[in-house]
């Protein structure tokens, strides 16, 4: 177990980035940007929308860091540890944004545990796809989101799920969905290094 742990550098790398997140969540609180957008001129996003990226690439990171003859002999289930890293890491993320968001009384803040799971499981699913260059999927849709997820009157489409207000049931179901699918693909369909 030990060895998974440092081969997996999560005892340096995911202390820093939860760490990062955390203090991200207390300092862009309520703060916004005026962003460019194809469907509705200017958008004000909310910077909350960003928090989750520095975290899902850190975690990417620890899952694409491996040793991969001992993993392709190791008796241990190698992919289930990684799925309970997984797990782990956004039940710590998801509650750590509604302490936060309820401390600081901030709806952006408390949905930031609700987009790292959307997006954890986007990296996940682009991992498994495409490799390495997969992990830039969340990046690319809060890109995507920014340019052509508004309406006029800055109003979020309802596929965007990340600029969804914190009670929307679509954008939970929506963010549990991709969890969870991420997770499977994860289990099933991991890329074994040839």
């Amino acid at each position: 177990m030990m060895w998974w742990v440092k081969a997996r550098r999560a005892h340096t790398v995911l202390p820093a980035t939860l760490g990062l997140f955390a203090l991200l969540l207390v300092f862009l609180q309520g703060d916004s940007v005026a962003l460019p957008s194809l469907t509705s001129g200017a958008t004000h996003v909310v910077l909350a929308l960003f928090i989750p990226i520095p975290l899902v690439s850190g975690l990417a990171l620890c899952l694409d860091t491996r040793l991969h003859a001992d993993e392709s002999t190791a008796i241990r289930p190698v992919r289930y540890l990684d799925c309970g890293l997984v797990i782990t890491v956004a039940v710590v993320a998801a509650a750590m944004s509604t302490l936060a968001g309820g401390a600081l009384g901030d709806p952006a803040i408390q949905a930031v545990g609700r987009n790292t799971l959307f997006l954890t499981g986007l990296m996940l699913i682009g991992r498994a796809l495409f490799g390495l260059p997969g992990v830039l999927l969340p990046t690319a849709w809060i890109l995507a989101v920014c340019l052509c997820g508004f309406r006029p009157g800055n109003d979020a489409y309802p596929w965007t799920v990340l600029p969804e207000p914190l009670g929307a049931p679509h954008a939970a179901a929506g963010a549990v969905l991709m969890f969870g699918a991420g997770l499977v693909v994860q289990i099933r369909y991991t890329r074994t290094p040839s």
